[in-house]
């Protein structure tokens, strides 16, 4: 069995690469990987692995659309995400709105996130990265046939 190690960022660049995936780092040493847009899911998802929390601790997963969403589909938009945060387990999605006085469009956003503090093994932080990925190309490929997003 594999051993339980510190969750730090290096982890993410062994799952990209043992994934073959292209990726960007930023300043703050967020991994950025980008998939291209897709007729089946209506958009280009771009999915960004953090280590979040005092001490980089937590595992954050963010999966971002491109499609920005009007303001007169907002309502809309949040039910679909009730809908599918209701049914689903993971990843959690939301209109993500910064300022809703002053915005005219929003983009819906599918996140997951868990505590590593006790360490990880790479296997399982692979899957957990991978499952997230493929649920929230399912969240938009649903959103985009089945809600008309």
């Amino acid at each position: 069995m594999p051993a339980v190690v510190r969750f730090d960022r290096r982890m993410f660049e062994q799952y990209c690469k043992s994934m073959n995936l292209k990726y960007l780092v930023d300043s703050q040493g967020n991994f950025r990987v980008g998939f291209a847009h897709d007729e089946e899911r209506g958009c280009q998802l771009t999915v960004w692995l953090l280590a979040a929390g005092s001490t980089g601790q937590i595992l954050a997963i963010r999966v971002e659309s491109d499609r920005q969403i009007p303001k007169s589909d907002w309502p809309r938009a949040m039910l679909v995400c009730n809908m599918w945060n209701q049914t689903r387990r993971w990843p959690k999605a939301y209109l993500n709105v910064e300022d809703p006085q002053t915005e005219f469009s929003a983009t819906i956003e599918l996140e997951h996130q868990v505590d590593l503090e006790p360490g990880i093994y790479q296997e399982l932080l692979n899957d957990m990265i991978n499952t997230t990925i493929v649920t929230a190309f399912s969240f938009w490929s649903w959103a985009h046939k089945e809600q008309g997003f």
